[in-house]
């Protein structure tokens, strides 16, 4: 897994740019029976059962990642954006970054020295924070058009035996355990199809899950995305831990019997979990699928992270393993509602 998630949050996918499509299409192509990637970019992957008129169940993750589009270009050669999804700016000064040119520029975020900003500076508007790619301004502005995406510098450190830190893992991780589950999934024998959804543009509305689940029509779909894990300045109750399982997710949008099946798996498989109760909407492309033509049963798994929206996510393999087995047990057992 770690090796797939390395190919994944390396590729870039800011709002709108998908050449992250094209390296899911290559990882999930030898467990489906069929893969294509639609008009969006969100790419779909299917392995069917061989029975006519099975029910379809859908797994789903987002590839797309938060991000910038350039603006313009000042007098001094400094590149300004706005944001692609919820950028956090008190991560961005000094921040390394990708302008996705052809080639792409290397760029870093403006800083202002602490001697110049008092202890008190205050953080400017993203409009306002100029990115260095150490052009003057006549060449930087020949080599970086308006509308431009960027990213976040791509590195994948492995900080132990099970923890990895990549900028994007928000939600790649949940795409290398779609990926997952399609393979051990390979060569059972279903009484369902299983299709794989793995979705664009949900850092930015969630338009890439509304029109592919609208076409794919599932029975049922469990959607997976990263939730917060505990760090010193979080609250406990709210987060998830690293490593104790994936977070099945409550809410009044989910459906209760696809979950309840699922709590049943995770106890009879041993697989670990723990749970996210939410009192409304999911704020992943959960709440873009159950609402979906008539309705769709729908189930969500999270992946605890520490440090989202940043380019130094971490999370902990074993719990996007754990999405996965979850995953295949459900579509090995068939859907419960159908």
């Amino acid at each position: 897994m770690n090796n797939t998630l390395r190919m994944l949050c390396n590729a870039s996918g800011a709002g709108g740019h998908t050449a992250v499509s094209e390296v899911v299409k290559a990882l999930v192509s030898d467990y489906a029976d069929e893969v294509r990637v639609d008009a969006l970019g969100n790419v779909i992957a299917t392995r069917k059962c061989g029975k006519e008129g099975a029910p379809v169940l859908l797994l789903e993750a987002h590839i797309d990642e938060i991000g910038f589009i350039v603006t313009h270009v000042d007098e001094d050669g400094f590149v300004h954006v706005s944001n692609c999804g919820g950028i956090d700016r008190r991560v961005l000064a000094a921040a390394e970054v990708t302008l996705l040119t052809e080639p792409p520029l290397a760029g870093v975020f403006c800083s202002t020295p602490p001697h110049l900003a008092g202890e008190d500076g205050k953080l400017k508007p993203l409009d306002e924070m100029g990115i260095d790619i150490g052009y003057p301004a006549e060449e930087a502005k020949a080599l970086v058009e308006k509308g431009t995406r960027g990213v976040f510098r791509a590195h994948f450190e492995e900080l132990s035996e099970h923890l990895v830190c990549a900028k994007a893992l928000d939600d790649r991780v949940g795409c290398a355990a779609v990926i997952e589950a399609m393979r051990l999934l390979k060569d059972e024998d279903l009484s369902c199809d299983v299709t794989a959804l793995f979705a664009v543009q949900e850092e930015v509305g969630g338009a890439g899950a509304t029109v592919a689940a609208f076409g794919i029509d599932p029975s049922a779909a469990i959607a997976t995305d990263v939730s917060f894990a505990v760090t010193p300045d979080a609250t406990p109750h709210k987060c998830g831990k690293l490593g104790e399982g994936p977070m099945i997710g409550v809410s009044p949008t989910l459906d209760y019997a696809l979950t309840e099946q699922i709590k049943a798996i995770a106890k009879r498989c041993g697989i670990a979990v723990q749970y996210e109760v939410m009192g409304g909407s999911t704020g992943t492309d959960a709440d873009s699928i159950f609402v979906s033509k008539c309705g769709v049963p729908t189930a969500l798994l999270s992946i605890p992270q520490r440090y989202m929206h940043t380019p130094i996510e971490v999370i902990d393999v074993r719990d996007a393993k754990g999405v996965a087995k979850l995953m295949a047990e459900v579509a090995k057992e068939g859907i419960a509602s159908c």
